[in-house]
């Protein structure tokens, strides 16, 4: 596995304004960027435990809780709370227990809006919204909890503002490589335990990863479809803004931003219909168009053992 940094730009010592013309910049480049200086934090440096349990003693969330810390959602080795105290909650994630917070909507079928859910946080921040904004979500984690790798369909500007974080980014163009079920992985751990993934996952070895650590007032550009995972250093707060880069035509209602694009779902189901009609075919047929056509083996022997 190769290992490279990534790119950060002072945005202060380039003078560069966050503007829409700015971020379709950086989502026409495609490559994941981190932004210093955004001068986005304020009043954050004062959000200590104690502080945050008074801002947020009016809030019950829904959050993930297990005895595992590093989290994998294919297994769901965790079990989800709801209602439960923030107060409760940031204290228990400060000493150490399995407790993590990915902020929903005010009611099941909102869209998380961290500006409107968290009033008394987001008065401290001075959060970029760009023009097609889809969420934005309050993510709070314990000291070395590590997210599963994962990908999203929308991009989005991961913005730290509390404690460390390491994050760990490979190029859309390695999913051969990343052992995928769905949009998760099946390497669980990459960050705190790459050696024994790599034993496992040989595949690995061919992939590009992209890594740094992101502190508070970092903000990291995760374009659509690029592979992610996180593990908190310590004590971790951060917001995540989705947003749109495709015509609007193209998305369908989506409360996580990992919707495929509506016209992926389309050629999903020209696909599976196509796997239907060459299953009609002797097997030497089947193989022999399945190739001619572009449609992998993997497909067909999905479709083999759905039969």
């Amino acid at each position: 596995m190769k290992s490279v940094r990534i790119r950060r730009i002072n945005l202060q010592q380039k003078q560069i304004n966050i503007n829409d013309e700015f971020i379709s910049s950086l989502v026409e480049e495609g490559q994941p960027v981190i932004l210093e200086n955004t001068e986005n934090l304020d009043m954050t440096e004062n959000w200590t435990v104690e502080r945050l349990c008074e801002k947020m003693k009016d809030c019950n969330l829904s959050i993930h809780k297990g005895g595992n810390l590093t989290l994998d959602f294919r297994t769901k080795n965790f079990e989800y709370a709801n209602k439960y105290p923030a107060a409760d909650f940031l204290r228990e994630v400060a000493s150490g227990k399995v407790r993590y917070l990915r902020s929903t909507g005010a009611r099941r079928k909102d869209l998380p809006d961290f500006e409107k859910d968290y009033p008394t946080l987001s008065s401290d921040l001075n959060l970029f919204k760009p023009e097609r904004t889809h969420s934005q979500i309050l993510r709070i984690s314990p000291k070395d909890l590590e997210i599963w790798l994962h990908y999203d369909t929308l991009d989005n500007f991961l913005t730290q503002t509390v404690g460390e974080k390491e994050v760990l980014l490979f190029n859309p163009k390695d999913a051969a490589n990343l052992y995928l079920d769905g949009d998760k992985s099946e390497c669980i751990g990459l960050i705190s335990n790459l050696k024994e993934n790599l034993e496992r996952f040989p595949k690995l070895f061919q992939t590009t990863a992209f890594r740094e650590v992101i502190k508070p007032g970092d903000v990291l550009f995760i374009p659509a479809l690029w592979f992610h995972c996180t593990k908190a250093n310590n004590f971790s707060v951060s917001i995540n803004t989705f947003f749109k880069s495709l015509p609007d035509k193209m998305y369908g209602k989506d409360l996580y931003g990992n919707r495929d694009p509506l016209p992926v779902e389309d050629a999903t189901k020209h696909l599976q219909k196509a796997i239907i009609a060459l299953k009609q075919l002797p097997p030497t047929y089947q193989h022999f168009y399945f190739h001619k056509l572009g449609i992998s083996a993997a497909s067909l022997s999905d479709n083999n053992n759905s039969k």
